[in-house]
């Protein structure tokens, strides 16, 4: 019985995604090398990859979770033994090659194929096109990676930092060499882009162009380029940013206001977006014909090269066509920019795409729009809060018709999602009524509750149905955290807002999901997780509930059913808690909702848990599943050995040596704390046994003097017939684990039965004489008292007294 098995007890655990570890060979070192060695990985066209070394292991990465690769082997030797784990959104395969000997990693008809390089250099089986080069721009560098598949954030398995990786769904040759800027590396890689982030505010993200690497900060690093000075602009652009001349906020717009030519479409749609008519605009810029379309770059391009070829006595005509080419760019420009703004303020987010690109995402005087896409989106709130913090001034200098479609959303966001810093400058918000909502969200996350319970209860009078509904659902919240009410009285408080009963009119979406995401908090809070899972399964992400608030909801209620004991339950005076769940309930809800916690850190804790969980119930395959994603997730050397040390522990009940083997190869680490450096050793020892290597197991048990350590040496020794040192060390096991009165437990009569069987083979009658003395009459059982007295009688008497 292993050393955790009690604290496993408590810890519980189910795995909706599966993590497969093929056999693995004991001498990984010793595979010689093989021009003819080859690894087929079967990825169908619609699976991205990357591939890159990590320490001593070459790992490759799909974009996709592919539990058919459960069987994964090579055809012999060096890819003989590759180790999958299959992730919610991932298949991660690794292969020990520490030697890191030359590959080649090419696409065939059937998939991928690793194989010996036998040319004589590291590389990949295609040469990296110059199409694929790094593109500085302002604020951002584009990677033109355009059949990029999804961009994965997974801990690097030697070091455990912070990986971006974009896999490709072709061939791209890779990364042959990798460099180093502010805050990021890139890695080397045989195919994909795998960026190193050394700052948190590194972020990767695909785009239609390609993947775009940025720094999202208040005060964010200095990735891309500087934005470099535009054409000449109207005073209004050029003191607010290109921006006001997209929107047509400006003197001079794409369409040139001012000027003596008939106003154009844009020009139209311009003014009808400036007037705070985005749907105005968008019926404009879609009935544009085909004539009024701005020329692209190409045929500028074209146009400017012929016109510059000819005679002297033309240079004027072309330097009109470079300015028509100029001012065709910068339509076509606005036209793009305002066509994706007018579309999100009308509520289409699915044509504001560009509003994310490489261009306006990132370059600062568009990248609040950016935050702005995000949060109606229901993407992350950090990034979304972030940019919108940063443009906040930005954005309340727009004209008023623009500012009322945006900035009081844009407020309130920040003010529930937002960190301290994003928060801080919201103040001054605006005096105006449209602002009060986000003031009040404001003023409790300041810790004046009583001011801002007041403001909250003087807006559910708001003749606003979403304000009122939104103030309702604060309110109960508010009063929730000041423990004014109980989690039963607030989760039925948030049933009543639902229903919605003498309202005039009926609960507006928004309102509904941020009700929703306070009731499953209310209903986890007072001990009745299934209700508050079923509540959560009604939301969606959106910009009442971005999809990493919803996450770290689901990751809340899931760990209270991993580790009860950190569950807060119903105050004095609540209801009282739901019927406890059996390990088998509690198992099956944690397996069915663990698909909607995002892969990280937070979620390895909760998988290692839940391993534990599995591993009491004798679920093997499931719990060596758990242990394996918590091992690949986790970023913490110490908690990434523990993980690892667990999945041992399964391995070794499941009879799985090559796993166990595998597993406490990963555990070693210099900085362990004694006791999990104790436990590695002594699980290490039990697989020496199980291998049958009785000495080493000796060695790793020499300083461990803990009850499963004596246990352990006890039985090794027992089975050399060293009977002398048998009774050394369980005689110091019984001397902590008897006690000198009362009745023995059954573990405790088995133990001096033990005892006494080794001292009697010893012939050490000092020790039978004191066990007898001990026992002072208890029983050991009927069958184990006959034996007793059989060894006590064997004795040779040792003087006339006896």
């Amino acid at each position: 019985m292993m050393r955790r098995a009690a604290a496993c007890l408590v810890l519980m655990q189910g795995v909706a995604a599966q993590t497969v570890l093929a056999p693995l060979r004991a001498a990984y070192g010793a595979v010689p090398p093989s021009a003819h060695a080859s690894l087929l990985l079967p990825f169908d066209a619609r699976t991205a990859v990357a591939a890159f070394w990590s320490g001593p292991d070459f790992v490759v990465v799909a974009d996709q979770p592919l539990p058919a690769l459960s069987h994964l082997s090579g055809d012999h030797g060096l890819f003989s033994s590759p180790d999958v784990t299959v992730l919610e959104r991932a298949t991660v395969i690794r292969l020990y090659l520490p030697a890191h000997p030359q590959l080649l990693f090419s696409r065939q008809s059937d998939g991928w194929i690793l194989q010996m390089d036998a040319s004589g250099h590291a590389g990949s089986s295609s040469v990296r096109s110059a199409g694929s080069m790094p593109v500085f721009m302002p604020g951002a560098v584009l990677f033109p990676q355009k059949q990029a598949g999804q961009v994965l954030m997974l801990p690097d398995p030697a070091s455990g930092q912070r990986l971006l990786i974009a896999p490709s769904l072709g061939v791209t040759g890779g990364v042959p060499q990798g460099r180093r800027a502010e805050g990021y590396s890139i890695r080397p890689s045989l195919e994909g882009l795998v960026i190193a982030a050394d700052s948190p505010q590194i972020a990767l993200r695909g785009t239609a162009e390609g993947v775009v690497l940025d720094a999202v900060a208040l005060a964010p690093l200095p990735v891309g380029e500087k934005e470099a000075s535009s054409a000449p602009a109207s005073a209004s652009v050029a003191m607010h940013g290109a921006d006001w001349g997209w929107l047509g906020f400006g003197a001079a717009g794409g369409g040139q206001k001012g000027s003596s030519r008939q106003p154009s479409r844009l020009d139209s749609a311009q003014a009808a977006f400036a007037a705070g008519q985005p749907w105005q605009a968008l019926r404009v810029l879609d009935r544009t014909p085909a004539s009024e379309v701005p020329a692209t770059s190409t045929s500028t391009s074209t146009s400017t090269s012929t016109s510059t070829s000819t005679s002297t006595s033309t240079s004027t005509s072309t330097s009109t066509s470079t300015s028509t080419a100029t001012r065709n760019d910068t339509a076509q420009i606005a036209g793009t920019f305002l066509h994706a703004a007018a579309s999100l303020l009308a509520g289409h987010t699915g044509q504001a795409q560009d509003l994310n690109d490489a261009r306006f995402g990132d370059a600062p005087a568009t990248r609040v729009w950016r935050g702005l896409y995000l949060m109606q989106t229901g993407q992350n709130s950090q990034t979304a809060s972030t940019l919108l913090a940063a443009g906040f001034a930005q954005m309340q200098a727009y004209p008023a018709a623009v500012r009322a479609l945006m900035v009081p959303q844009a407020a309130t966001y920040v003010a529930r999602f937002g960190d301290a810093a994003s928060a801080a400058l919201l103040d001054p918000l605006p005096d105006e009524s449209a602002y009060d909502l986000a003031r009040a969200l404001l003023q409790a996350r300041a810790g004046q509750a009583e001011t801002a319970r007041v403001a909250l209860e003087n807006l559910t009078a708001s003749s606003s149905a979403q304000t009122a509904a939104y103030a309702r659902a604060a309110l109960v919240g508010l009063m929730l955290e000041k423990d004014m009410i109980s989690p039963a009285t607030a989760a039925e408080a948030y049933g009543k807002l639902l229903e919605n009963e003498g309202q005039p009119s009926s609960l507006p979406s928004g309102p509904k999901a941020t009700i929703r995401l306070g009731q499953a908090h209310a209903f986890a809070l007072a001990g009745q997780p299934q209700a508050a899972l079923a509540v959560l399964d009604r939301v969606l992400a959106g910009p009442d509930v971005p999809e990493d608030v919803l996450s770290s909801a689901y990751l809340a209620i899931l760990r209270g059913l991993v580790f009860p004991e950190t569950a807060r339950g119903a105050p004095a005076g609540g209801a009282a808690l739901a019927a406890p769940l059996s390990a088998a309930e509690r198992i099956g809800l944690i397996a069915a909702h663990l698909p909607h916690v995002a892969d990280g850190p937070a979620k390895a804790k909760l998988l290692a848990g839940y391993g534990c969980l599995l591993l009491a119930g004798g679920r093997l395959d499931a719990a060596m599943a758990a242990f394996g994603q918590a091992a690949l997730l986790q970023d913490n050397p110490v908690a990434k050995a523990d993980a690892e040390d667990l999945l041992a522990q399964a391995a070794l009940q499941a009879h799985r040596l090559d796993v166990a083997q595998r597993a406490l190869d990963r555990a070693r680490h210099p900085g362990l704390p004694e006791d999990l450096a104790t436990q590695c050793a002594y699980d290490a020892a039990r697989l020496a046994v199980a291998l049958g290597d009785r000495d080493r197991a000796l060695s790793l048990l020499e300083r461990d003097e803990t009850d499963a350590g004596l246990e352990l040496r006890g039985q090794v020794y027992e089975a050399q017939k060293r009977w002398p040192e048998a009774v050394l060390v369980l005689g110091r096991l019984a001397a902590r684990s008897v006690p000198e009165d009362g009745v023995l437990t059954e573990r405790q009569q088995a133990l001096v039965s033990r005892l006494a069987t080794d001292a009697a083979a010893a012939q050490d009658s000092a020790t039978l004489l004191r066990l007898k003395g001990w026992l002072a009459g208890r029983t050991l059982g009927v069958e184990r008292d006959e034996q007793f007295a059989m060894q006590i009688r064997s004795i040779k008497p040792l003087s006339p007294a006896h």
